[in-house]
């Protein structure tokens, strides 16, 4: 059996563990598991604690979680929002295949801020120095992985939606005042 699980099943993985420590918060599907709001504040709160205060959320305020969370990731996050609050409210089983597509935005631009998105049982994988040097030598301010067919401007649009991608070689997120993210090969 395979210890790490793909597509929708590897998503709703990632989900309970981020979200594992919230009160209120059990996502045992991609549907339902979302419609009170607190699940997209819980993992908004675990990456950006400073953007949400998850302790004053109510469970039953499920318009005003969904707007919240909505709007912080737009703002904050650059993640357009794709739900409406008021449908949420609205139905006891919201659609599973915008949830996902939702979520999936922030996994994407969230996965690699903590070990989230890795198996217990398997560690990450880090480029040496020398790795990292002889490929920034190559010339090209390419980030690692870049694919080759899809055009530079993709990765330097002024669109939020674009900008926060795993390509992108402007990405510097700040973790904390002890650590840093870098993508790019001329930071020290």
């Amino acid at each position: 059996m395979p210890v790490e699980r793909r597509g929708i099943r590897a998503l709703q993985i990632w989900c309970r563990r981020v979200t594992e420590e919230y009160e209120n918060v059990n996502i045992m599907d991609m549907s339902s598991s979302w419609r009170d709001g607190l699940g997209f504040c819980a993992i908004i709160h675990h990456f950006r604690p400073n953007l949400i205060d998850y302790d004053k959320l109510k469970v039953e305020d499920i318009l005003e979680n969904n707007k919240l969370a909505y709007t912080v990731a737009e703002e904050q996050l650059g993640i357009p929002s794709l739900l409406d609050p008021q449908d949420m409210v609205e139905c006891e089983e919201p659609d599973k295949f915008s949830i996902v597509t939702y979520v999936s935005q922030f996994y994407h631009l969230l996965k690699d801020e903590d070990n989230s998105c890795c198996s217990p049982s398997l560690t990450r994988v880090r480029i040496s120095d020398s790795e990292q040097d002889s490929l920034c030598s190559s010339g090209e301010n390419t980030p690692v992985g870049t694919p080759k067919s899809v055009p530079r401007s993709v990765f330097t649009s002024s669109n939020p939606v674009l900008r926060n991608n795993k390509f992108s070689p402007e990405l510097s997120v700040s973790l904390n005042d002890s650590t840093h993210l870098k993508t790019s090969c001329n930071s020290g």
